[in-house]
């Protein structure tokens, strides 16, 4: 028979468990201001932070269409040098005014599933993509038992059989490598592809900084 423990880990746990916090959802106070001023600056307000909505969302789109650029011109630079640019500067000339945006691609990636990961294994090999699993308690087999499970450290013998591997469930997750930016020219060779179609299928994620024009 296990040795007992001095009661349930879990329950432990959780009694000494921060509350959450709720929000109040009742109707606010309303508070009548006397400023004068307090109507016109509401009113501005209003209109700017609806201004900047609307030139956000163009901003966005622009963004969105720089990229798409810099992802064409970059990958043409990394197919011709066979080696990662890294952070480039697009630019282009208008008579003496000079418009430009630094271009940087990261070694970071959009998330993928099972089947994405392996629709990448084999295009690209084995070596693009992180397999990682990760293992937690079934709630339901801790609500069961938590109480044995605090006394497991003893050795106990008191667990069906059957429940023994509900009890903690593995999570496996999937991403593109680390470092697979810095390797695409070989990925493309291995697809008889090209710099661009890699780009395409891992996608790395990509930011604009200091876009600006300067005047000449």
């Amino acid at each position: 028979m296990a040795t007992k423990t001095k009661g349930n880990l879990f329950n432990k746990a959780k009694a000494t468990a921060p509350a959450k916090e709720t929000k109040d959802k009742d109707q606010k106070t309303r508070i009548k201001v006397s400023d004068e001023g307090f109507f016109d600056k509401i009113k501005k307000l209003s209109e700017l932070t609806e201004n900047m909505k609307r030139d956000k969302a163009e901003a966005d789109m622009i963004s969105d269409e720089i990229k798409e650029i810099g992802k064409v011109e970059w990958s043409k630079l990394y197919d011709k040098t066979g080696v990662n640019p890294g952070s480039v500067m697009l630019e282009a000339k208008e008579n003496l005014d000079l418009a430009q945006a630094m271009y940087l691609p990261s070694d970071r990636y959009i998330t993928i599933n099972e089947t994405r990961a392996g629709s990448l294994t084999e295009k690209f090999g084995d070596e693009i993509v992180e397999e990682k699993t990760s293992f937690s308690f079934d709630s339901e087999m801790v609500d069961k038992y938590g109480e044995i499970l605090s006394e497991l450290i003893y050795g106990s013998d008191d667990i069906d059989e059957d429940d023994k591997e509900k009890i903690i469930k593995a999570v496996t997750s999937f991403s593109v490598a680390k470092g697979s930016i810095d390797k695409m020219k070989i990925y493309s060779q291995t697809a008889d592809s090209d710099v661009f179609d890699v780009f395409e299928e891992i996608r790395p994620v990509v930011s604009l900084r200091n876009v600006e024009v300067i005047n000449g």
